[in-house]
């Protein structure tokens, strides 16, 4: 059967789909607060509906739900299949753990935890150099308005400040291997622990949403600082030559640190942190749904 055979494929096509619809005006929220100073995300929000309406928190949503379907696939099959290749040649399967070592075997909380985030991080690194452009392109479309406004821009000097920056891109390397390896740990492990708690063989949708939610939340909380400098650096790279404020990412990082200190660089993840439990929580439950039905569908094992 070809659906089952591209099982994980499909439910990731479909749960990114839903996700996207979902979150979003969160994204953009977001991305506004970061590059942009309002007293919160209430008014951030008020502002934004107030100037370009509902649908300004949708701008730049057609590529990201184009290419994102594509990418969660590719990022839930990477992260799938290195899973396996880890664990048949695992070097490790056939040693005495007593001391306390762990291997990619998945028999154990540890075990589990490290086989999803080597997984996880190999996934984010290959997904964000596919990526990348299109994130540009999204940022770009999602302060189009403010930048427009800020600097009277013409639509021809927008198109030609899109050039990819190196610092962009190693931020954006460095937020996603380091951001896919913590979320999908952090969800294996919440689920698998989860699962020993209740004693049972299975996992129902509360535990997927509680371990999706989880993850949402670490992985946010962990990595967001790095996503705040890509987005500064990426409204940068947005602007006319000569106007652009950071000529590195490390200029960024320190100039945030001396204006504001340490707290600068979580400015804007209080719409991170709203959206991401339900949202995320929403994705695994989506997915790990999908791929349930499509094994009950084709009478095969998950």
């Amino acid at each position: 059967m070809v659906l089952y055979e591209n099982r994980t494929l499909a439910s990731a096509i479909t749960a990114a789909v839903t996700g996207m619809l979902a979150g979003y005006p969160f994204d953009s929220l977001k991305t506004r607060m970061q590059t942009y100073h309002y007293p919160s995300l209430v008014a951030c929000a008020r502002r934004s509906i107030a100037e370009e309406g509902i649908g300004g928190l949708y701008r730049g949503l057609l590529p990201p739900l184009i290419t994102a379907s594509a990418a969660k696939s590719m990022s839930f099959s990477v992260f799938e299949h290195t899973k396996q290749w880890l664990r048949k040649h695992d070097p490790y399967k056939d040693r005495n753990h007593s001391l306390g070592m762990t291997n990619f075997q998945r028999k154990t909380v540890g075990s589990v935890a490290l086989s999803a985030g080597v997984s996880g991080s190999i996934s984010g690194a290959i997904i964000s150099v596919l990526c990348c452009p299109l994130e540009l392109i999204k940022v770009q479309m999602q302060l189009a308005n403010l930048l427009n406004k800020d600097v009277g821009m013409a639509s021809g000097s927008t198109n030609a400040a899109i050039s990819s920056s190196s610092h962009v891109i190693l931020c954006i390397i460095v937020r996603d291997s380091s951001g896919t390896a913590i979320y999908f740990a952090s969800y294996e492990t919440v689920k698998e622990t989860l699962r020993r708690l209740t004693g049972s063989d299975t996992t129902g949708p509360l535990t997927h949403m509680l371990a999706g939610g989880t993850c949402g939340v670490v992985s946010w909380l962990l990595i967001f600082p790095v996503d705040l400098v890509k987005s500064t650096m990426q409204s940068q790279v947005l602007k006319p030559k000569g106007t652009q404020e950071y000529k590195s990412a490390w200029q960024c990082v320190r100039s945030i640190y001396s204006k504001v200190g340490s707290t600068g660089f979580y400015r804007g993840i209080s719409v991170s942190l709203i959206r991401a439990f339900p949202i995320h929580g929403l994705n695994f439950v989506v997915y790990e749904w999908a791929r349930a039905n499509i094994c009950r569908l084709a009478g095969k094992p998950e």
